[in-house]
């Protein structure tokens, strides 16, 4: 049985108690999902600090429309889907918060390195940025769908799900969506 088969065993369970209002059900789903939410968030944000009140704002609603999950799909993919919509929300109130080197490097949107040598942690720095740069480059839904798939390593059928489209459409679109990634690095490799 893989991991993700796991998962959707231990939903099950969790919702369940969770729609009984079980505050330890709702600790533990907030655990097991709080970083991949918060990944999401960030990437499509693409601020530290947005991606926290975002993060917050997802479970909050989440948790007071638990009554409402219908099993139609797995709990991941559902809260997924809030989360893509509250960030869709947020990125139509504002512009895409990368729009300089300079805010980049503000907001923190280089990677931190491991190691120690001066010039790896430069270099690692400045394709960090450029990476980074790269993905909020993408339109909002290409974004959306290259995170899911790229980042958070999401499987086609999910990724579908949570953009509301046909696994074909979603694998062109991450196709697209890598392509002009690498086209944009291209120079730098």
């Amino acid at each position: 049985m893989s991991s993700v088969d796991l998962d959707e065993h231990a939903d099950i369970a969790l919702i369940a108690a969770c729609q009984q209002g079980d505050a330890r059900a709702y600790k533990q789903v907030f655990d097991l999902y709080r970083d991949r939410i918060y990944s999401l968030c960030r990437h499509m944000s693409g601020s530290s600090e947005d991606a926290e009140d975002l993060t917050q704002e997802v479970f909050v609603q989440a948790f007071r429309n638990i009554a409402s999950f219908r099993a139609e799909s797995t709990f991941g993919t559902w809260i997924y889907r809030i989360a893509v919509n509250r960030c869709s929300t947020e990125l139509r109130k504002r512009r895409p918060a990368f729009d300089s080197f300079e805010s980049m490097v503000e907001k923190g949107g280089a990677l931190p390195s491991r190691t120690p040598n001066p010039e790896a942690q430069l270099i690692r720095k400045e394709m960090s940025e450029r990476v980074q740069a790269a993905i909020a480059d993408l339109s909002e839904s290409l974004r959306l769908l290259f995170i899911l798939s790229t980042v958070e390593g999401l499987r086609y059928q999910e990724v579908a799900s949570i953009a509301g489209c046909s696994i074909d459409a979603a694998k062109m679109r991450v196709h697209r969506a890598r392509k002009r990634v690498r086209d944009a690095l291209r120079p730098y490799l």
